[in-house]
């Protein structure tokens, strides 16, 4: 038997578009015609007058919008709580505008010389030296980008992610995949001590060298602070390469610093024009004109919603290619918001999917939940839908309409949301245009300001995250890091005392 031919199927566009990335073809981003066609936009309708309780009304937005707008003028001016161990960490603001044509020339420099001699490069870092990435890579590119061949990557190489967790079959599954190729690494972390990122790169930096002797050092990137620290000090006695995480960006917001345009620029995602989308967002929200300011209305809408007993945002998609976003939205907004009892917990959701799973509890469960779609309105790919012989599944109808796989996709969004808006949920609809570098810039800008938004209407400042540093101190006394001693004891002295329940 023969293996499967795709008959009848069209070229995958995907695979198109990152081909043509390769070749240096560019999106017209800077034509007011390109930037017209990919707008996001907000559709907040089924935020209110859900029936049942914790409903939300444009009444209470409405009397919020002058406390909002006095965040917003805080924001900009650089008052208020913002600053961590004496730095305002509010640099992400006007990085769209600081980055120069020449930082980004000498990236791809870097970059396209380094990805001409590996065959796989290994982003290592955690958090927001690692999601943020990882969002924007796997919204561009092919599901299956490491299994093409090199000419369907559009020349790039394969690309892996470590350092973000502490599996050790997961590290060692990564390291099957990387057998017998040519790599190179970034590790990226500030301190240079982040513990998940720096057990990677011992292990990586080790077989580097075990293969290559002092030519490992050619393949290894460095990020991370411009002046101090671990990794600062290592790449300055061995030679690496290095790029900068400024004082002033925290990581959740560092994807448009070099932490995030390394990697990318390696993966052949066209960071001018990312950065043109950040641009826009940026001068799209730079207004205190409150309805025609999206990111002081998602902000406003979702702490109202958390004023009404909302505890929950579903951040659902319609696009296996967004859903890594949505999980970047899952660290920047409880990270940032998570502070005294405050907060809504984001759960990222792929629908259809997660409708066959929790589906049930969204529509008929607690009513704590609020939701946010986000609609990819044109996908790459047109898959339509054949006739049988039989029709026994009873789908002949929706060739009998024209209609294919996209059409039914947009209602995997559509549905919902009238069902959950009827079932009590309030729920907005963020549309993105199409799948491009431009189009994540803008959402990325517009999150980034919503949320730091919502730390002036919650009182507290969303740059910084203590209670991140708990499980650390307890991870660190148990495995016995030197200077935690008196934690460890403290621990074991809690644990003794605890009375074991084990079932």
């Amino acid at each position: 038997m023969e293996g499967l031919s795709l008959i009848d199927l069209a070229e995958n566009s995907t695979i198109r578009e990152q081909q043509k990335r390769g070749k240096q073809v560019k999106n017209p981003f800077e034509s007011g015609e390109f930037r017209a066609a990919n707008r996001i936009s907000m559709d907040v309708t089924n935020m209110f007058g859900a029936p049942g309780p914790g409903s939300v009304s444009l009444e209470d937005v409405e009397s919020l919008i002058p406390e909002v707008i006095k965040a917003h003028q805080m924001l900009k001016s650089g008052e208020g709580d913002i600053y961590d161990h004496g730095i305002a960490m509010t640099g992400w603001q006007d990085l769209p505008v600081e980055i120069s044509e020449e930082h980004l020339t000498g990236i791809r420099s870097i970059t396209s010389e380094l990805s001409g001699e590996v065959d796989a490069f290994v982003s290592l870092g955690i958090g927001g030296s690692y999601l943020g990435i990882e969002a924007t890579f796997r919204a561009l590119t092919h599901k299956y980008f490491n299994q093409l061949t090199r000419d369907e990557r559009g020349g790039a190489p394969e690309i892996y992610f470590l350092g973000q967790n502490m599996d050790p079959d997961f590290f060692r599954d990564t390291l099957d995949m990387l057998k017998g190729k040519r790599i190179a690494i970034n590790v990226i972390s500030k301190s240079g001590t982040t513990t998940e990122t720096a057990i990677a790169f011992r292990i990586i930096r080790k077989l580097m060298e075990e293969n290559w002797g002092n030519d490992a050092d050619r393949m290894i990137l460095v990020t991370t602070d411009a002046v101090r620290g671990a990794l600062k000090e290592m790449a300055g006695k061995r030679g690496y390469r290095t790029f900068v995480i400024p004082d002033d960006i925290g990581g959740r917001f560092s994807v448009l610093t070099d932490v995030g345009l390394v990697g990318l620029s390696v993966a052949n995602i066209d960071i001018e024009e990312f950065v043109a989308g950040f641009k826009v967002m940026r001068d799209i929200t730079s207004g205190d004109d409150f309805w025609h300011n999206p990111a002081l209305v998602h902000a406003a809408l979702r702490h109202t919603a958390w004023c009404a007993e909302k505890k929950i945002e579903v951040v659902a998609t319609n696009s296996a290619s967004l859903y890594a976003v949505a999980r970047w939205m899952e660290q920047l907004f409880p990270e940032s918001e998570g502070h005294d009892g405050h907060g809504l917990w984001v759960s990222p959701s792929l629908y259809s999917e997660k409708l066959h799973a929790n589906g049930q509890m969204v529509q008929e469960g607690q009513r704590n939940i609020v939701e946010t779609f986000l609609l990819l309105k044109e996908h790459d790919n047109q898959v339509r839908i054949p006739r049988t012989d039989n029709n026994l599944d009873g789908l002949d109808f929706l060739v009998d309409k024209g209609l294919d796989m996209n059409f039914i996709n947009r209602m995997v969004i559509e549905g919902p949301a009238y069902a959950h808006y009827k079932g009590g949920v309030p729920n907005m609809t963020i549309e993105i245009p199409r799948r491009n570098a431009f189009n994540l810039g803008q959402l990325y800008y517009m999150m980034e300001k919503s949320v730091a938004i919502s730390g002036y209407l919650l009182a507290h400042n969303p740059f910084v995250q203590p209670g991140v540093e708990a499980y650390k101190r307890a991870m660190f006394a148990l495995i016995g890091k030197p200077g935690f001693e008196e934690e460890t004891r403290n621990i074991k002295n809690d644990l003794a005392k605890m009375k074991r329940i084990r079932i």
